[in-house]
């Protein structure tokens, strides 16, 4: 039986997180008219998933 840890700085919680930004991405896609709010969207959800997987990558 496989366990996924969700503890602070496990790899579930990112990929949960991941996860949760490629839904806003696709729902920002869907969405926002192309234009310049649409990339300033993409820009931050960006910018918060490479947050993320720094994050990770510093708590090992």
């Amino acid at each position: 039986m496989n366990v996924v840890d969700f503890g602070p700085a496990s790899s579930g919680r990112m990929w949960i997180a991941l996860a949760v930004m490629a839904l806003l991405a696709f729902g920002a896609w869907r969405t926002i008219e192309p234009g310049k709010i649409q990339q300033l969207t993409w820009i931050l959800l960006g910018f918060f998933s490479f947050r993320i997987v720094l994050g990770r990558i510093r708590s090992r």
